[in-house]
């Protein structure tokens, strides 16, 4: 039996240094596989905090552009400087991004649109009294102002806007 100890005992001992080495090598093998996903976290961190940044520059912007963009019924202060009583306005020509940025949103707009943009035609209407049922008209075409009026406005029903042949068909 002594020699069947002899011979096992370095069988063992190699099986054993074997499992050493291995387990050895795969250790090293996952402190690198380790050390790379680590780094690879610290990216998508980074990345992570870029994109928040972003987002809330977005944020900002969209807050920003829609400040002022509510829909009111009275155009935003100053407006009467651009129609003066008895006279052309002074916004005649200007688009309608540039009225829109100078009044406001309307709460009244009648729209049509056509492919060629020199076709459409567009009616805006602000109520900018409290007390007055006057209307302040704003007629577009071709995405520039064409003309302005004051007068009545007791809603869109029975007001005749759509049978205005010289502004719709010219």
């Amino acid at each position: 039996m002594g020699k069947k100890k002899t011979r096992a005992l370095p069988v063992i001992t190699a099986f054993l240094l074997s499992v050493l080495f291995l387990g050895a090598g795969c250790a090293v093998g996952n402190q690198e596989l380790v050390k790379e996903l680590q780094e690879e976290a610290a990216t998508l961190r980074t990345e992570k905090e870029t994109l928040q940044t972003q987002i809330s520059a977005l944020e900002t912007e969209v807050a920003n552009l829609r400040q002022g963009q509510e829909i009111t019924r009275i155009p935003k202060d100053g407006w009467e400087q651009y129609f003066p009583e008895g006279a052309e306005s002074t916004l005649k020509g200007e688009s309608t991004a540039r009225v829109r940025e100078l009044l406001g949103e309307p709460p009244f707009l009648i729209r049509s649109i056509a492919v060629n943009q020199e076709f459409s035609r567009e009616i805006w209407i602000f109520t900018p009294f409290d007390q007055d049922p006057t209307g302040l008209y704003l007629f577009f075409k071709g995405g520039r102002l064409d003309s302005a009026i004051l007068n009545e406005f007791n809603g869109l029903p029975g007001s005749d806007l759509l049978n205005s042949p010289g502004f719709w068909t010219q």
